[in-house]
């Protein structure tokens, strides 16, 4: 089970802190006014900073590597479903992440989000049947062929795992990282999850990381 991260609002309204921009407005106001400063430039002072504030969280989202910085960045905005989850990818129980995961379908009503942790979820408790339900509603999605490569990875089955087309690296290697685990080769899993790792960016990356280092975990509490 390797996440795949879906619901980040790319328009940005929940990834801004708007009170930020109310005070930013309020002292550029008082600033305008003490300086006689003309109505475009005080606007303009404001669209900046707005969009530099998307901008840094389109980085974060799509193109950091750095980890500091991307958990920094959920932990700060872990109110956030998405957001929530990620972290408790990290530092949370396999229990804590269903719930997590249950809060993100119940919070976006988009279809492809939806989707996406339905069959998240699903995977998670190996309720396999219902998983490759919701990777069917995803077939125009990128997310819907990797859903049904991983489960394919989880049986054990090579050739049909091999047979989706994938148009990302990390996903590609995510599926080998996959087959490892279920075929016990703890070796190839570690080279496979870190090419994966290593070919996503920004949230996707920082899951992938602790996914992959919370199924190894578990694989070996199982093998003991």
């Amino acid at each position: 089970y390797y996440a795949i991260i879906n619901g980040v609002n790319k328009r940005g309204e929940k990834m801004i802190n708007w009170v930020y921009v109310v005070i930013l407005g309020l002292a550029v106001g008082f600033l305008s006014a003490m300086f006689d400063w003309p109505f475009v430039v005080s606007i303009s002072i404001i669209l900046v900073f707005a969009l530099c504030s998307i901008g840094y969280m389109f980085y974060i989202a799509y193109a950091s590597t750095n980890f500091a910085k991307i958990r920094k960045y959920i932990v700060k905005h872990k109110k956030d479903p998405v957001m929530n989850y990620i972290h408790t990818l990290e530092v949370g129980t396999k229990e804590q992440e269903i719930e997590a995961m249950e809060k993100i379908i119940a919070h976006y009503k988009q279809p492809v989000i939806k989707n996406t942790y339905e069959m998240n979820r699903a995977i998670r408790l190996d309720d396999f049947e219902r998983a490759q339900y919701y990777a069917d509603q995803l077939m125009d999605n990128q997310n819907g062929p990797y859903g049904k490569a991983l489960i394919a990875a989880v049986a054990g089955n090579r050739e049909e795992a091999n047979s989706y087309s994938l148009k990302s690296e990390w996903m590609k290697y995510g599926i080998e990282a996959q087959l490892a685990l279920t075929e016990r080769n703890l070796e190839a899993f570690d080279h496979f999850a870190r090419q994966s790792v290593e070919a996503a960016k920004g949230l996707q990356r920082y899951s992938l990381y602790y996914s992959f280092k919370k199924a190894k975990l578990e694989f070996e509490m199982e093998s003991k």
